[in-house]
């Protein structure tokens, strides 16, 4: 992989009004005068509305078809849902998941990172650092990460899952598992292929740009530290998924997704680690899930 310089290097992260974003125009930088608060704010703004615009474009459509909209309410889907139920809600978790992660992030890079011609930033694909593919030796170093630390992170599972947890927050686990055993159950490479995408594929685009392109890059301008940064956006990544028995092993996978999106500066690696790391439980179910 050609070596260029970090938008995670300690001069880019002393203070807020450094540039957050990938060397252009031969590495010559603007400063960037956007507050990270006002980066932020407005992140946060675009996920509330992708949340509920995901959902209204699904029940555009029932109508539109007369599905059953009911399955998709609390504790309506379970595991024996029908193949036809099933392939109504990827679609709902898909514009749900698209709408709230992906689209969010790519309005807020597109808004504040237009390129030096307009604003003096970066363009948002300098800046989210996906231009480039990377090494292919160093995309098996991340999935070999992402493998070596299973054990850690079924260990943590299980310590979080020994916890005491407020009955409504067990009650919504228990909710969100039936939901998750329905999805799981997969009669043919078409429920694998279409569960990859939703599963997989989805989060690995949507949930990288998101957490560690705008949201961890942007915690980078405020402190000298790092670690920080990768920290608090893995435990905001963790919260966000609403599944607080699994909050540490979830967060300690966000740390090491942000790691890599620090050492290797580039999008796809994360990408490719998160991916391996959902796709692999959504081809382990499909084989071995009778079992």
């Amino acid at each position: 992989m050609e070596e260029n310089q970090s938008s995670f290097s300690p001069e880019n992260t002393k203070n807020e009004d450094s540039t957050a974003g990938a060397p252009f125009n031969g590495g010559n930088y603007t400063p960037f005068e956007v507050k990270v608060r006002v980066i932020l704010l407005t992140l946060l703004g675009a996920v509330l509305g992708g949340a509920l615009l995901g959902p209204m474009l699904y029940q555009v459509l029932a109508l539109l078809f007369g599905w059953d909209v009911s399955l998709m309410a609390e504790g309506g889907f379970s595991e024996q849902a029908t193949a036809t139920e099933r392939a109504q809600m990827r679609l709902f978790l898909g514009l749900s998941h698209f709408a709230t992660f992906t689209l969010s992030g790519i309005f807020t890079a597109v808004l504040f990172y237009r390129g030096p011609q307009k604003t003096g930033t970066p363009h948002w694909a300098d800046y989210l650092r996906l231009r480039r593919w990377p090494d292919v030796r160093l995309l098996v170093l991340a999935i070999l990460l992402m493998m070596v630390s299973m054990p850690l992170v079924l260990f943590l599972y299980n310590i979080n899952k020994a916890l005491p947890l407020p009955e409504w927050l067990r009650m919504m686990e228990q909710d969100t598992n039936e939901a998750l055993k329905g999805l799981l159950q997969m009669d043919g490479w078409g429920e694998l292929a279409a569960n990859l995408l939703i599963i997989a594929l989805l989060p690995a685009l949507g949930e990288e740009l998101l957490f560690r392109g705008i949201l961890q890059q942007q915690l980078m301008r405020r402190t000298a530290n790092p670690w920080a940064a990768i920290a608090w956006a893995a435990l905001i990544f963790s919260f966000i998924h609403f599944q607080f028995e699994g909050f540490f092993s979830r967060a300690l996978l966000g740390v090491l997704l942000g790691w890599l999106y620090w050492v290797s500066g580039n999008f796809w690696v994360p990408v490719a680690a998160h991916f391996f790391n959902n796709g692999a439980q959504v081809v382990g179910q499909y084989l071995y899930g009778k079992n």
